[in-house]
């Protein structure tokens, strides 16, 4: 099954060469209509200073070189659309860790969990390679590829074999070059020409040197798959780098190649947003600063200065310098007079004239342009919105949609659909690899994903929780707690554990369960103390204990009363009423007479 080397192929690649074919140079057709856009929306969602010398203008023709290059040095990038991005990541990569693999290859098993050097001999688990590599491409460019290899296998013998198993690596949308497919029981790849980019040895100290391109060219023969290797120039290489003709076989019957593609990309209308919030915010900071020198504004009566005259110059003859009224050095034109101003300056002002004064430039087009961007940021994170909505199977008017929640959690399942299909036959390569008998690893990805914030669905659920009050369906209040609970806790806990208590909330007989309602309906004998305590959640038989542990503590209380006032059997008085009245009189008695004795 591994990968091995052929002395020949019966496609002759001798002919491709004999007849002057570049190979390097030949893209589908669907590659040459989407360079464009693929290289503005990695642009776009990369950032950084290559962002900004691909996009950003001249405000104007009158901004000469020297300014524009001053603003770029002072440009930033406002990231809002990779900020919009990332949060559809983020709740889908929240969710990876539920994702199920259970088959018969124990090497894919436990290479997805990153043990034996993980999915890419690299220690990566699936969960974590997907984050990393595969989902942020998929968002940004639409499609990512995959490519299922395994090590040769050098010897007949098991120690030979031994940790030979499958691995993956994966390559963007731009070195996916040409294809051809057919359609099986699943669509595979025919054809396939994939750009690399690999690293140039030193031969004495075996360091990399140089990053060089190659061009990997596979096709399906005889139901195997043939492998060559060409250098950036279409000439013929080993897989060592080296020249001549060395075709590779791999023993499948299709190349072994998967390719993820949600059909477009979420940056397809906010990349030109993000070109227009870069424009506008570099002319704001040009402007704040330049605006931020005030300069200085002083009256004068154009009768006293005669603005038109030249002023005094002088004339060298030789080497002595003659002072001749009405001309300057430079016979330039006449120009108004320089005034030395700052803080230790003073100036004469004319009586009757308004002072001098510094002024600056409004800061309202300041403002209109601020206001202006955080448009332009708010509309961003709703595009990539409507994107991810546009990608449920279902489409909609954006009107109808109104980004409307379950059309966006529809969307965020898409992208789940798509990662999982594309897993799926990560697998069943991997298995082919090891046994094309065997069945290939089953991968189920949840079905549900949010992008709410946690504001917004502690919200939800206290709406929800409110309508039970009003509702007295007890399949209405089971339902709308399963969802609360999904709320709360849905994306943070394992699908066992919320099957768990879905199936706990169903078994339920009381659903709303307000403590103070509970008290008030068991005073006014509406329902059973032991209905009341399944409604708080007890265990089974907490009444009974409570009613042993009540009747105890009313026999303590008896008890204890009738030692104060009860009968002598019990330590009491008998007739403790009649003896108070007496001491009570005694005791008055014995107060009349103290007062007798003073008299």
């Amino acid at each position: 099954m591994a990968t091995d080397l052929v002395s020949s192929a019966d496609f002759d690649i001798a002919d491709i060469l004999g007849a002057g074919i570049k190979i390097s140079d030949i893209r589908h057709p669907d590659y040459t209509g989407m360079c464009d856009d693929w290289y503005k929306w990695r642009l776009t969602y990369k950032a950084g200073d290559s962002f900004i010398e691909r996009y950003l203008e001249k405000l104007s023709t009158r901004e000469d070189t020297t300014d524009f290059i001053n603003r770029k040095r002072m440009s930033y990038v406002p990231a809002f659309a990779k900020a919009a991005v990332n949060e559809v990541k983020d709740s889908i990569f929240q969710r990876i860790s539920d994702v199920t693999r259970k088959g018969d290859s124990l090497t894919y098993e436990r290479a997805t969990k990153g043990l034996d050097g993980g999915v890419d001999l690299a220690g990566t688990t699936m969960n974590s390679y997907i984050g990393r590599y595969l989902l942020d491409e998929l968002l940004v460019m639409s499609k990512v590829g995959v490519f299922i290899d395994m090590p040769p296998i050098n010897g007949p013998t098991l120690m030979d074999q031994y940790n030979s198993r499958p691995y993956i690596y994966h390559y963007r949308t731009e070195d996916i070059l040409n294809w051809d497919t057919e359609h099986r029981t699943e669509t595979v790849f025919t054809k396939l020409l994939l750009k690399e980019n690999v690293y140039k040895k030193d031969l004495a100290t075996g360091l990399p040197t140089e990053l060089v391109e190659r061009y990997r060219f596979l096709w399906v023969q005889d139901d195997r798959v043939l492998v060559h290797f060409f250098d950036e120039d279409s000439r013929p290489i080993d897989r060592f780098g080296m020249e001549g003709i060395d075709v590779l076989e791999i023993n499948l019957p299709y190349i072994p190649f998967v390719k993820f593609d949600i059909m477009d990309s979420l940056l397809t209308d906010v990349a030109n947003y993000q070109i227009a919030l870069l424009n506008l915010a570099s002319s704001d900071i040009a402007y704040a600063l330049k605006s931020n020198f005030p300069f200085y504004l002083e009256q004068f009566d154009p009768r006293v200065d005669n603005l038109y005259s030249r002023p005094v110059g002088h004339e060298s003859l030789d080497g002595v310098n003659i002072i001749k009224p009405g001309e300057r050095d430079d016979s330039v034109a006449a120009k108004n007079y320089e005034i030395e101003v700052g803080s230790m300056t003073g100036r004469r002002v004319p009586k009757g004239l308004e002072m001098p004064r510094y002024i600056h430039p409004s800061s309202e087009p300041l403002k209109a342009s601020m206001a202006k961007q955080e448009e332009l940021k708010k509309d961003i994170r709703m595009l990539v919105k409507l994107a991810v909505a546009n990608l449920s199977p279902k489409m909609a008017s954006a009107e109808s949609k109104n980004f409307d929640e379950r059309s966006l959690e529809a969307g965020l399942s898409a992208i789940g659909l798509e990662l999982e299909h594309g897993e799926r036959m990560i697998a069943k390569f991997w298995q082919m690899y090891e046994d094309s008998n065997a069945n290939p690893p089953t991968v189920k990805y949840p079905q549900k994903y949010s992008l709410q914030s946690d504001k917004e669905k502690r919200q939800e659920a206290k709406d929800l929780h409110d309508s039970l009050k009003s509702n007295p369906s007890l399949t209405y209040k089971k339902e709308a707690y399963k969802l609360i609970s999904e709320t709360y806790v849905g994306s943070r806990i394992a699908q066992e554990t919320r099957d768990k208590i879905n199936e706990e909330i169903d078994k339920a007989e009381v659903i709303y369960s307000e403590w103070e309602e509970l008290n008030r309906d068991v005073e006014l004998t509406l329902i059973d103390p032991e209905t009341a305590s399944l409604a708080k959640g007890y265990p089974e038989g907490s009444v009974a204990k409570a009613n042993i542990a009540h009747a105890e503590r009313v026999k303590r209380i008896a008890e204890s009363q009738a030692k104060a006032r009860g009968t002598t059997d019990l330590g009491g008085l008998e007739n403790v009423g009649r003896a108070e009245k007496i001491e009570k009189d005694t005791e008055e008695v014995a107060k009349e007479k103290t007062r007798g004795n003073a008299n």
